[in-house]
């Protein structure tokens, strides 16, 4: 069955998965971002992807919708830019990115049965990201040096004149 709408409170259930898996495919949009710049959309199918491997077991139906939320951010994106697409998460799904990230990062920093966090796999996260830039600021401080030594002026003698 090839469904082209679906009810109000179909698209609240799936709203409200989409933003459980939100935290996971922005974090692997931001992380490829930050490496190589705006994605491809091969790139862009493998961060939704790794989002969507949290989803479970869902129904056909179910799937087909979170596809089809996924596809439309990344038509966004191609066409518009990463601003516009996560604007349009804000507009449609009714939760801003930050809460939805905060909400995702909650879940994930704590062990099943236990409310503690789980700060040593969040230090983990954040100095494999950290090494990531640097790595990135030293290729790019190293392209300007080799650009700004191409474009010194070569200075004029005396005898030159």
């Amino acid at each position: 069955m090839n469904r082209h709408t679906i009810t109000e409170q179909e698209m609240m259930e799936e709203a409200a998965l989409f933003q459980e898996i939100y935290p996971v495919f922005i974090e692997e949009v931001d992380r490829i971002e930050a490496a190589r710049g705006k994605l491809s959309e091969f790139q862009l199918m493998r961060a939704a992807a790794r989002g969507k491997d949290i989803m479970g077991h869902l129904s056909w139906e179910r799937r087909q919708t979170v596809n089809a939320i996924f596809e439309t951010y990344i038509d966004i994106y191609r066409n518009y830019g990463r601003e516009d697409a996560d604007e349009w998460v804000v507009l449609t799904l009714g939760s801003s990115r930050k809460a939805i990230i905060e909400r995702g990062y909650k879940h994930n920093w704590e062990y099943p049965g236990n409310s503690e966090p789980n700060v040593g796999s969040r230090i983990e996260e954040l100095s494999r990201l950290l090494l990531e830039k640097e790595a990135e600021l030293l290729w790019i401080h190293r392209e300007l040096s080799l650009l700004q030594g191409m474009i010194t002026p070569v200075k004029k003698t005396d005898e030159d004149t």
